[in-house]
């Protein structure tokens, strides 16, 4: 998933919106993730994306991510819980029969809960704290169908946070077709730049 520049999309709707489409990939779908991330503050992470063409070569999509974790500093033992909400538009142009280019752009909003429990002078029994970021960025992928109808997405993406510096960020999947529009498949995204932050994923897609 990545996290994409406000101004893009309607760049995009304008100037590239009348471009062909390839019709071996379907941009109107419902995932299901579930994985982990390197950071011990999320342990746990869950997301439910939708994707809809809008255009022949434009989708838009939603999606809300949910991630958990917990930790123990000396005494103290920490929760903490994220919800992000995203929405991304996504440009797709055909280069070669089994091949697509992704020029994606969009915005995300991440709202968190660290909840601390330990012994007086360490934190206050139950005490929580709130934080919020916004987040901007642009990427560019390609999508590309392998041999046995395995199908692999890389993306290669800039996320602006605000009050962060730039981070660049890199994306692969991969995703198997079995039966009736249901796809199962795996993903791994890391930082190339700034501090360490993996996610692994494991996913299930509807196709319509």
């Amino acid at each position: 998933m990545g996290l994409f520049n406000k101004y893009s999309i309607s760049i995009l709707l304008v100037t590239l919106g009348s471009l062909a489409n390839a019709e071996l990939f379907n941009y109107d779908y419902v995932d299901f993730k579930a994985g982990t991330t390197s950071s011990k503050a999320g342990d746990r992470e869950y997301s439910l994306e939708v994707s809809k063409s809008i255009h022949r070569n434009i989708a838009l999509k939603g999606a809300v991510h949910y991630t958990y974790g917990d930790w123990y500093i000396g005494r103290e033992y920490k929760e903490q819980t994220q919800q992000m909400y995203t929405i991304e538009g996504i440009y797709h142009k055909s280069i070669l029969p089994s091949t697509d280019v992704l020029i994606s752009s969009g915005y995300s909003n991440t709202n968190g809960k660290v909840t601390c429990v330990g012994p007086t002078g360490h934190c206050t029994a139950s005490s929580s704290t709130y934080s919020g970021l916004k987040a901007y960025g642009a990427s560019l992928g390609i999508r590309q169908m392998l041999p046995i109808d395995i199908e692999a997405e890389f993306h290669y993406g800039i996320v602006k946070p605000e009050s962060f510096s730039n981070l660049k960020r890199g994306y692969l999947g991969l995703m198997k077709n079995f039966k009736n529009n249901i796809s199962i498949g795996v993903s791994y995204e890391w930082n190339i730049t700034g501090s360490e932050y993996n996610e692994s994923k494991i996913a299930i897609r509807r196709s319509f």
